[in-house]
């Protein structure tokens, strides 16, 4: 069953697109190499510093939307629509041969368990970046929103706490695929 019309396509234009990506990550994140400095901040009189991009306000806005559409948005995008073909295609599959009501159930059953697996890594790709990519954007177009917790104590460690927790987060989303396919298929548990 290929749900897009041939097995061909993915075997020889995977290893091609695997090296896209390789190189558009150390692209994008070797521009930051070039465009940041640490600037050194205040809070109860102990110094800490802070990783901030040397460009303009628009250039950085610019980047910050290029990372969310090519991190988040583009790849959220791509897993819906494979993710969903490969549903869409294991649904309107029947199993060939005479109707066997208990066979067919199993199958059904199956498929449904497989959409769920799908679906659960879908959404929970989004759940683990979208925080981080909310603070990218808020501290890039309405940096005024965050700036009120630096003035306390607590309210610099609300932000540093927020800024950390966002970053384990959108981290985490490397182990939880792994998590999903052990708990949710009986083929991968036996591997």
């Amino acid at each position: 069953m290929y749900p897009f019309g041939t097995s061909r396509w993915s075997k020889s234009l995977g290893p091609f697109i695997v090296c896209i990506i390789w190189i558009l990550g150390v692209a994008l994140g070797s521009v930051i190499w070039y465009n940041s400095v640490a600037e050194p901040f205040q809070v109860a009189n102990q110094t800490y510093y802070d990783c901030r991009e040397t460009w303009s306000e628009h250039s950085g806005r610019m980047y910050t939307l290029a990372i969310f559409t090519i991190t988040f948005a583009l790849p959220l995008c791509i897993l819906t629509y494979v993710y969903g073909a490969v549903g869409y295609k294991m649904i309107r599959h029947s199993v060939p041969g005479n109707a066997d009501a208990a066979r067919d159930e199993a199958q059904h059953l199956a498929k449904v368990k497989v959409i769920k697996m799908l679906s659960t890594i879908v959404i929970l790709f989004a759940l683990c970046w979208l925080p981080i990519h909310v603070l990218n954007l808020l501290i890039s177009f309405k940096r005024e929103w965050l700036e009120g917790l630096y003035v306390t104590e607590a309210g610099n460690q609300t932000y540093v706490a927020l800024i950390i927790s966002a970053h384990w987060l959108s981290m985490s989303n490397s182990f939880v695929n792994p998590v999903i396919y052990c708990f949710m298929s009986d083929n991968f548990r036996w591997l």
